[in-house]
């Protein structure tokens, strides 16, 4: 397979830039996951990637080379839409291999490339169907075996999963992550579903309004947020992001003044000044209903979800605060509890979204 390299890449739609100087270097045989909510500009930055638009400044290099002048089917790369762009009328072989029949190699060669991705994607017994007889599955699996038999250098998937159920979105997960064990191959892969990323990917790539806010293994992500995008955008649920205020320091430690009169001892790594605005992140999981507590809250909303269960608390805070609890725990709305934080999983940022402490 193949490298990636995009050095300070940006795109502008007349005055209105939409990506913003990208650096990002893809390794050979690595899953990346550029994941962000809706107009960030992860598509764009893929579809410059493949040679669909046009860059306005910077360089797309594969294997070295600059391929901003190289045509979108001269890369050698292969792209997976949202939609599944299936002939109706051929077979799911001949979709499979229309490509190379275009391309002009032969037939016998076609067949056995064909078949060799369908045993790939369990597909052969699918192969003399229509795409109108498959189900959603099995159509983005023909998609999927669509470049396959191209033997690309970089597989490239444009939100593939996202015209599925939730049940078919979870099995594709699973046979998306096995298909890039199997093929030991480059991939880049676009969503806003940021549990497709942490599930599948090497490396994620997460961006807000054209700009990369942060890269690297989905445990890094979800565990050093860089800022409080990152920490609200990775994890499901999201962390609880509170309001607080500086009200005295104590060596390395800050004495927080909380929503509902409480106080908070955090560590930080930077000085901070008395009357400082801060944001406090901490993971749902890092919340415990206790007997003496920091927080004490009354619990509006519970979410038993099997196995687990999640209380909405409002503790005076802008937003409720959630708690991850065990499955059977007994809880009630307008219960008022106690809340205990996990001091080793605490988050601070300072009055401008970024990291202040990153354990």
């Amino acid at each position: 397979m193949s490298t990636l390299e995009l050095k300070s890449v940006s795109k502008s739609f007349g005055s209105v830039p939409v990506v913003r100087d990208v650096n990002l270097a893809v390794k050979d045989r690595e899953f990346v996951v550029l994941v962000g909510p809706s107009g960030c500009g992860k598509s764009t930055l893929l579809r410059m990637i493949a040679g669909l638009e046009e860059i306005t400044e910077g360089e797309v290099l594969i294997d070295g080379e600059v391929v901003n002048d190289v045509s979108a089917d001269a890369r050698g790369l292969a792209m997976v839409f949202q939609s599944y762009a299936l002939y109706p009328h051929m077979t799911v072989a001949d979709n499979m291999g229309f490509a190379l029949k275009l391309a002009g190699v032969d037939k016998a060669t076609r067949a056995a490339k064909v078949l060799e991705a369908a045993k790939i994607l369990q597909l052969e017994h699918l192969l003399e169907r229509r795409p109108k007889e498959l189900s959603g599955g099995q159509r983005q699996r023909v998609a999927i075996g669509r470049a396959i038999v191209r033997n690309p250098k970089i597989f490239l998937f444009d939100e593939p999963l996202s015209n599925l159920d939730a049940a078919l979105r979870v099995q594709m997960r699973i046979e998306l992550a096995r298909l890039h064990r199997s093929l030991d191959a480059t991939m880049i892969y676009v969503t806003h579903d940021q549990i497709e990323a942490m599930t599948m990917a090497d490396r994620i790539v997460v961006m807000r309004d054209g700009i990369v806010e942060q890269a690297g293994a989905p445990l890094e992500l979800y565990e050093r947020p860089v800022n409080t995008f990152v920490a609200g955008f990775i994890g499901s649920p999201k962390m609880n992001l509170i309001g607080a205020t500086v009200q005295a320091i104590e060596g390395n430690r800050a004495l927080l003044a909380m929503p509902g009169g409480s106080r908070l001892s955090v560590e930080a790594e930077m000085p901070l000044s008395v009357g400082r605005k801060v944001t406090v992140g901490i993971r749902p999981e890092a919340l415990h209903f206790v007997d003496e507590g920091e927080f004490a809250g009354a619990i509006n909303v519970i979410e038993r979800l099997g196995s687990e269960t999640l209380c909405y608390v409002d503790i005076g805070a802008d937003d409720l605060v959630t708690v991850e609890v065990a499955h059977d725990a007994e809880v009630a709305i307008n219960d008022r509890r106690l809340l205990g934080v996990d001091n080793n999983r605490l988050h601070l940022f300072d009055d401008k979204g970024l990291a202040l402490v990153r354990r």
